[in-house]
């Protein structure tokens, strides 16, 4: 055999099995049964983080106190604690615990089933809103990624905004396909009602539903529907009024919660070169998080812009219907009514990810005949981090602030006579816990000092007053930094430094985000 042959020979050999290899690749790739294998995986993913019951974090106690401690109608007026959520969520997690406890596992029942509920909903809305191939892509990003998994067991609204957020797109789908006969806009009208009373960002996903529905209607000159959609925008109109004037006024002039939120408000108009720069840094901001792409914002980035001109192309109402919510929501927080930032964000995830799939498909498309490698290398790099994140939780769950094992370290090597110190800030998950672990309002004392307010001088008075004891014990939760001296020192590494020059320290346990210490200041 000649070497000309032989080469031949291999070319045809490898030109064989990549041909196969493709073949059975397609035949993986076109399975009916992969949606379903990759919905059981965020199944997985969800359930794993679920069962393993994390200790409720600062934010989570904070409203798991006014859910536990008010009755149905006292969560109707301000919630204590500087917290703010929908009513109908609200009123939803005080009737599970009352059927199934105080546990937090019947409080994050509804958020985990909201979480479950998205991934079914998702999957039928990707397949009418991007290309055939881009769904599987959408849907398993969709599936493992880290923002909405750990908001699906998370004591708070944001699971719930997802799957409203989902279910009214879904509706419109069957809206638009089916006609739109007074019976389906009657309750595609009791659907958009009912949403803004469990999800605040349900008015944006319906706002840009009514503007991109009147448009295209207009443009259609399908008179009959603009007339019959009223209906449903009379519904909606009648809704928002009812909980505005419930709920949503006094908390837009929640005077703390604004300074909370006060750098994720859009300048209006922006008058200075930082001004037009936080445009730039909230557009990379919003794929790190709630994108979930903390690593490599930027590729995220550019498979969005392009998946917004593939679909903007060809589907126009359909790309108006996913991105109006976010023009909607960053108009209001020019007005400083709704904060363009992180998790309140979290809605607009599934609008992000079907517009990233969409453009990741389109690059792989227009590539894969000469620069294959591009359109593989993109998708690769869209699940590296995710994948990594997704299979490492999976074994390790996420946990935020571990009081729990700290709380039972405690009641453990507890002994008469001790005296316990609470840094201000874990007071609300110890007090959420402390009826499991024996620990009565009378055997602890809370620190009432805030280090945001700067004043060191009443945390060291708090602190000599525990002198004397030979048994102190000071419990950390939900650290703050602070500006001492001039530099950046968290209140638990301010506190041990006085502790360690007035006393003996006996003992310590640290956990995720929590710590205890034992000193002895005789």
């Amino acid at each position: 055999m000649t070497e000309e042959s032989l080469r031949h020979s291999i070319i045809r050999v490898f030109t064989q099995i990549k041909r196969q290899l493709f073949q059975k690749s397609n035949l993986v790739y076109n399975s009916p049964a992969l949606p379903w294998v990759i919905i059981g995986l965020g199944v997985v993913l969800r359930l794993v983080q679920y069962l393993f019951n994390r200790s409720l974090w600062f934010d989570e106690s904070l409203l798991a106190l006014n859910i536990i401690d008010r009755s149905f109608w006292g969560l109707l007026q301000l919630l204590d604690h500087n917290q703010g959520a929908p009513i109908g969520f609200l009123l939803l997690e005080k009737l599970v615990i009352q059927v199934f406890g105080q546990s937090e596992y019947a409080l994050r029942l509804f958020p985990f089933l909201s979480g479950i509920a998205s991934l079914f909903i998702f999957y039928e809305v990707a397949k009418h809103y991007v290309k055939t191939k881009a769904v599987l892509i959408a849907l398993s990003l969709f599936a493992i990624s880290g923002p909405l998994i750990y908001y699906s067991v998370d004591v708070k609204q944001y699971s719930s905004d997802v799957a409203i957020a989902l279910l009214i797109y879904w509706a419109t789908i069957h809206l638009r396909a089916k006609g739109s006969s007074i019976p389906r806009i009657v309750l595609l009208g009791i659907l958009g009602a009912l949403a803004i009373w469990f999800s605040h960002p349900a008015v944006f996903v319906l706002g840009g539903l009514l503007v991109s529905l009147t448009l295209f209607s207009l443009k259609r000159k399908e008179w009959t529907t603009i007339g019959r959609m009223t209906i449903a925008y009379l519904f909606w109109a009648l809704s928002l009024v009812a909980v505005y004037f419930i709920s949503l006024h006094s908390l837009s002039q929640h005077q703390a919660l604004l300074n909370y939120w006060s750098g994720s408000f859009m300048p209006f108009p922006p008058l200075s070169l930082s001004e037009v720069k936080w445009f730039v840094t909230a557009f990379f901001r919003i794929f790190q998080y709630p994108g979930g792409y903390r690593e490599l914002p930027g590729i995220a980035a550019l498979a969005f812009l392009i998946g917004c001109i593939s679909m903007f192309s060809r589907r126009k109402e359909r790309f108006l219907i996913l991105m109006l919510p976010a023009f909607l929501v960053l108009l209001a927080s020019g007005f400083h009514k709704y904060p363009f930032s992180g998790r309140l964000l979290l809605f607009l995830t599934p609008s992000l990810l079907l517009l990233i799939a969409e453009g990741a498909e389109k690059i792989r498309d227009r590539t894969k005949h000469n620069w294959p490698i591009i359109g593989i290398a993109l998708v690769g790099l869209l699940f590296f981090h995710p994948v990594l994140s997704a299979g490492y939780h999976l074994i390790r769950p996420r946990t935020m602030e571990e009081i729990k094992p700290v709380m039972s370290y405690v009641r453990t090597h507890y002994q008469d006579g001790d005296v316990l110190y609470l840094y201000c800030y874990a007071q609300y998950a110890f007090k959420y816990y402390s009826e499991g672990y024996g620990f009565e309002r009378s055997d602890y004392m809370v620190g009432e000092s805030k280090s945001v307010q700067g004043d060191w001088g009443n945390y060291k008075s708090e602190l000599d007053e525990l002198r004397g004891n030979s048994r102190v014990w000071i419990l950390f939760s939900h650290v703050e930094s602070c500006n001492w001296e001039g530099k950046g020192v968290d209140d638990e590494k301010l506190f041990l430094h006085y502790l360690d020059s007035q006393g003996k320290r006996l003992d310590f346990f640290k956990r995720t985000g929590a710590t205890v210490y034992l000193y002895d200041l005789r």
